[in-house]
């Protein structure tokens, strides 16, 4: 699971890197209808109760095309970007259905005058109507609450019919979860084929421009601290826990080594406030106090920051929790030198929570 959502987190920013260039902002309007069929991925054996669901989706969206050379020139692709909002009948009592409602973006390259090749990223919120319940709907151990956090990626090919439509085909990975608001939580993954008929009132037809001259990029490191917090989150079945809090500080150096990214490294510290279950082996979840080193990667996309990093703990922390760990975040700059944002914290495969922080940079 965690695969693919690497994939997304990567290749998401590089498309999102040319909404900050404002010269000859060209765009077009875009609207979509879309189709999709296929199947849901079992990645674990807890949700083999899922197995026979058969995804048919239905989905209309509207977007904005770029088609400027400063946009061009960010990563010599033109973007679009948009909202989609989707209707998932997976024709299975355990899975049900699903409204979604969500932002995307997609990179389209020029094959010529009238093929394209595009992928896609994508990240919203959705409804679904069958979670896991004790009595009614044991077999769903997917997800457990109607409102989930999507995500989708994408890719594939398409063909110019004429100047005011263009048509698609997708491949597609789909996937839900809570972040471990509350159990069970093994996530939902579906595959999809699609295809799309685009219209563009006006033209649907991408500019040829030369390839950007490369840039050398001359940056010193910055120094960020700050403060996260995580909210009471959900019991969980399986430590017997449930976190009422989590506080901690951070600080990292970054330094610039491309139009879009950067590099970074750090430490941080938190503090977990748990209350274990009566029949939980004693001190469960402890030690509370945790310290731990991390390394990783930053998409700079003007006032928004996407980042990814790898963390080793460098202190004793609980059972079960794996010595590394992964996290995802994103934060918007507020002023010069303060950001806010959000992020979540991953051990394996397990999503263990989100957090909200404030940020300063020197």
């Amino acid at each position: 699971m965690q695969y693919w959502k690497t994939l997304l987190w990567v290749l998401c920013p590089l498309s999102l890197a040319a909404q900050d260039h404002t010269d000859s902002m060209t765009r077009e309007k875009v609207y979509a209808i879309t189709f999709q069929k296929g199947a849901v991925f079992i990645h674990k054996s807890v949700v083999a109760g899922a197995g026979t669901a058969r995804p048919e989706t239905i989905g209309l969206e509207y977007a904005t095309q770029r088609l400027d050379y400063n946009s061009y020139s960010i990563c010599k692709t033109y973007l679009r970007t948009g909202f989609s909002l989707a209707f998932t009948d997976f024709h299975s009592p355990v899975v049900g259905k699903s409204l979604i409602g969500s932002f995307f973006i997609e990179p389209v390259y020029r094959i010529g005058n009238r093929f394209q090749f595009q992928f896609r990223c994508e990240s919203g919120i959705s409804y679904f109507t069958s979670p896991y319940n004790v009595v009614s709907n044991k077999s769903n151990q997917s997800y457990s609450t109607h409102l989930n956090t999507y995500l989708h990626i994408g890719a594939g090919a398409g063909i110019r019919l004429s100047r005011h439509f263009t048509t698609t085909v997708n491949g597609n990975i789909h996937h839900i979860s809570n972040a471990d608001f509350k159990q069970p939580n093994s996530g939902l993954n579906w595959l999809m084929f699609s295809g799309s008929l685009l219209y563009y009132p006006y033209s649907n037809h991408l500019p040829k421009y030369k390839n950007p001259p490369a840039q050398r990029i001359h940056s010193k490191p910055t120094a960020d601290v700050g403060f996260m917090v995580t909210p009471g989150q959900g019991y969980h079945h399986l430590w017997l826990t449930k976190r009422n809090y989590m506080l901690g500080l951070f600080g990292q150096v970054s330094m610039t080594v491309s139009k879009i990214n950067a590099l970074t490294g750090g430490a941080e510290m938190t503090y977990d406030r748990y209350r274990d279950d009566s029949i939980a082996p004693r001190n469960n979840s402890r030690p509370a106090l945790k310290a731990g080193l991390n390394l990783g990667n930053e998409f700079l996309l003007g006032k928004v920051i996407v980042s990814q990093q790898l963390g080793i703990y460098i202190s004793r922390h609980p059972a079960f929790y794996s010595t590394l760990y992964h996290r995802w975040g994103i934060r918007y700059q507020l002023g010069p030198h303060w950001f806010a944002g959000v992020c979540m914290k991953v051990h394996k495969e397990v999503a263990d929570l989100i957090d909200l922080r404030l940020q300063y940079r020197f």
